[in-house]
C-alpha cells in the first residue's frame, strides 16, 4: 500500500525531507501543521532533525515575522557524535537531559568500526557543547569522552531546506507546476506558479495531477469552472490557464481562501477572474444576535455560494470520500445539465462507493487511476 493512501494532506516532499529521520527524539513538544517557508521560520531551532538535513548558512531569513526576535537570529550546533555502539541509544537519550534540543540515531551510518555509532544532536549556541557530552557521557559510565564534529548553522536554514525539497512538476506535458521561488524549465508551457503552504494542493499528490490531467483535457476555451474545496486554488487557476473565462473555488477553511488567492496573484490572475468564496458553516450561533454583522455576513457568504448553483461547465472536487458521499448532490448542482463533473480524493478501493452515490446524478462515468489513488468522472444528467 502507498504511503500516499495514508494521509492525503501530508506533504510527500515534507515527510521524505523530515519525517524519515530515524529514532527522533526532541526535549519540545510540538504539532508541525505548515509546510509554507514563511511559517516555517517561525519553528524554534531547538525542533530539529538530524544534522544530515542542515547545512550551514549566513544569511537570515528575508521574509519572516519574527526576524527581530532572539529566536530567529540566533544560531545552532549541529553535532555529530561518535561513541561505542552499546551506548548510543542511552547516551542519546541523557544528552537531551544535559543541553541537546534535540537527537537522532544514525541507522546506517557508515562507521568503520562496528562496534561504533553516530547520534546527530542538535544545541543551542549558548550550550557548551564539550561540556554538555561530557557531563552526559559521565552519567552514563562511559570510561572515554565520545569524539564529535561541530557545525554551525543559522535557524533560517529550515526555510531553505525546506524549499528545496520542493521541485517543478511537468504533470504532464506542457503543464507545469512551480514553487514560486523557483525558475521555470520551460517558458513556453502552461505554468502555474504555488507557494506550498497551509493549504492542501502544491502539485505533488496524485490526485492533484489527476485532476490537472482531467483538466486539461476537458476544459474549452470560455469555459466556467467551480472547484469544490478549492485548497491552494491550483486547480481553479490551472483551468484559467488552460482557457476558462471564469473560475470559482469554494472552501470551508479561511486559511485556504488566504492560500487561494495569493497564489492567483502570483499567476497574475485577480478577482475577476477567480472568485474565492468562504462556504459558512451549516448554522449560525444562537447567541449572535440576529443584526449583529456576524450574521450579516454569513449571510452574505450563503447568497455568493448559492448564486454559483447551476452555472458552470466543469465542476471538479478533490477532497475526502466521506463529504464526497454526503454532499453528492450539493457539488452536482454547480454543474449546468451535460456539464463535466470530476470526483477526486479517494483511493481506488473507494471508487465503487462513489460509482454507487453519483450513478443517479452522472452519466457516461470514467475512472482514472495513479498510485493507488482515482478520479471519477461522467456528465451530468439533464
Amino acid at each position: 500500500m502507498s504511503k500516499s493512501r495514508l494521509f492525503k494532506h501530508l506533504s510527500h516532499a515534507f515527510s521524505c525531507a523530515l519525517i524519515h529521520q530515524p529514532k527522533f527524539k526532541s526535549n519540545s513538544h510540538f504539532y508541525l501543521k505548515l509546510i509554507s517557508p514563511q511559517f516555517l521560520s517561525q519553528i524554534p531551532v531547538s525542533l530539529s532533525a538530524s544534522s544530515s538535513s542542515l547545512s550551514s548558512s549566513s544569511s537570515l531569513c528575508p521574509h519572516s515575522s519574527l526576524s527581530n526576535s532572539p529566536v530567529q537570529s540566533s544560531c545552532y550546533f549541529s553535532v555529530r557524535i561518535c561513541c561505542p555502539k552499546d551506548a548510543a541509544e542511552l547516551l542519546s537519550e541523557v544528552l537531551l537531559s544535559f543541553g541537546a534540543s534535540s537527537t537522532s540515531m544514525d541507522e546506517d551510518d557508515g562507521c568503520e568500526s562496528s562496534n561504533e555509532s553516530y547520534i546527530n544532536s542538535i544545541f543551542l549556541e549558548y550550550e557548551d557543547v564539550g561540556m554538555c557530552i561530557s557531563q552526559a557521557a559521565n552519567s552514563i559510565g562511559l570510561e572515554e569522552i565520545p569524539t564529535y564534529e561541530v557545525n554551525s548553522g543559522k535557524q533560517c536554514d529550515w526555510v531553505q531546506k525546506t524549499q528545496e525539497v520542493f521541485d517543478p512538476i511537468e504533470v504532464t506535458k506542457g503543464l507545469w507546476i512551480i514553487p514560486e521561488w523557483r525558475s521555470t524549465p520551460d517558458t513556453q508551457a502552461t505554468n502555474i506558479f504555488i507557494n506550498p503552504g497551509l493549504a492542501f494542493g502544491a502539485g505533488e499528490h496524485p490526485t492533484t495531477q489527476l485532476c490537472l490531467m482531467f483538466l486539461k483535457s476537458v476544459i474549452k476555451e470560455g469555459d466556467s469552472f467551480l472547484d469544490y474545496g478549492t485548497g491552494s486554488g491550483i486547480l481553479a487557476i490551472a483551468a484559467l490557464k488552460l482557457g476558462a473565462a471564469l473560475a470559482v473555488g469554494l472552501d470551508i477553511d479561511p486559511q485556504a481562501i488566504t492560500s487561494a488567492r495569493h497564489n492567483a496573484a502570483l499567476n497574475g490572475i485577480g478577482p475577476e477572474k477567480l472568485k474565492v468564496l468562504l462556504v459558512p458553516g451549516k448554522t449560525t450561533s444562537t447567541v449572535i444576535d440576529e443584526g449583529t454583522d456576524e450574521v450579516q455576513k454569513e449571510r452574505t457568504c450563503r447568497s455568493a455560494v448559492t448564486s454559483e448553483t447551476g452555472k458552470h461547465d466543469v465542476v471538479i472536487a478533490n477532497i475526502l470520500l466521506n463529504p464526497l458521499l454526503e454532499f453528492a448532490d450539493h457539488i452536482v448542482s454547480y454543474a449546468k445539465p451535460e456539464a463535466v463533473v470530476g470526483i477526486s480524493g479517494i483511493i481506488s478501493e473507494q471508487v465503487p462507493f462513489i460509482i454507487d452515490r453519483y450513478s443517479v446524478l452522472l452519466g457516461d462515468i470514467s475512472v482514472s487511476e495513479m498510485d493507488d489513488w482515482a478520479c471519477v468522472s461522467g456528465r451530468k444528467k439533464s
